[in-house]
């Protein structure tokens, strides 16, 4: 009776073994059949905040490790991050000296919607640079020395006999003048540069005037003084 009975457990082990390799063989063609799906699967994991957070514990030796374990990974994430920032620089550095890209970029610029889009990006970033840079001495000599330069003067002096120059200047004088305090402002300059033109006029008329009438006064006292010593030439005669 045992003799039949290790037979049967025999053949039972046996087929239990030979089952299991098949299922051995189909999960791994399965695995194998699968294999994007798996990627992108971790890589859509690895995004998440539960997958960085599950990297950056990995790192760390485990919530379960001592404090110099924890120290020890806390180090290699921060090695990390330092060594890809590094990475990155160094590829975008060479990207922006490349031929290629230079021409890529002047395409990119040209495009109206891009160059807006790109402007208002770094609108604030940029004024903030140049406020900055406005307070720094070095900065303000440069520019000064800059606006100095010949060239600069001569495309300036180019620049304002443009029509499309003068029409936006127009344009901005005419929305100026629409505000009435740059109005008030305005008149009040007029009317002081006339009065500064008026007042040496009305000062220099009424020297004349003076000096005129003071010619005529010495003139009558000399007659006068005359006719006294006639008369008296007579009286002693």
């Amino acid at each position: 009776m045992k003799w039949p009975l290790f037979r049967l457990c025999i053949i039972f082990c046996g087929a239990a073994a030979l089952l299991t390799a098949c299922g051995s063989d189909q999960g791994y063609s399965s695995q194998q059949l699968g294999y994007k799906e798996t990627k992108s699967m971790v890589v859509d994991i690895l995004k998440t905040d539960e997958g960085k957070k599950a990297v950056e514990e990995a790192l760390r030796g485990g919530s379960g490790g001592s404090s110099g374990g924890g120290s020890g990974g806390s180090m290699s994430m921060k090695m990390l991050t330092a060594q890809s920032g590094e990475q990155i620089r160094t590829a975008v550095k060479d990207t922006l000296v490349s031929e290629e890209y230079k021409k890529e970029l002047e395409k990119i610029m040209t495009d109206p919607q891009f160059a807006g889009d790109f402007a208002k990006a770094i609108s604030s970033e940029s004024k903030q640079l140049h406020m900055q840079l406005i307070k720094d001495p070095t900065y303000q000599k440069s520019m000064q020395d800059i606006m100095k330069s010949p060239e600069v003067m001569k495309a300036f002096l180019d620049l304002t006999k443009t029509p499309d120059y003068r029409k936006q200047s127009m344009t901005v004088m005419q929305e100026a003048m629409q505000n009435p305090l740059f109005r008030m402002e305005v008149l009040q300059l007029l009317k002081t540069v006339v009065q500064e033109e008026l007042q040496p006029k009305v000062e220099k008329k009424q020297g004349h005037q003076g000096g005129q009438e003071g010619g005529q006064g010495g003139g009558k006292e000399q007659g006068g003084g005359g006719g006294e010593s006639g008369g008296g030439g007579g009286s002693g005669g």
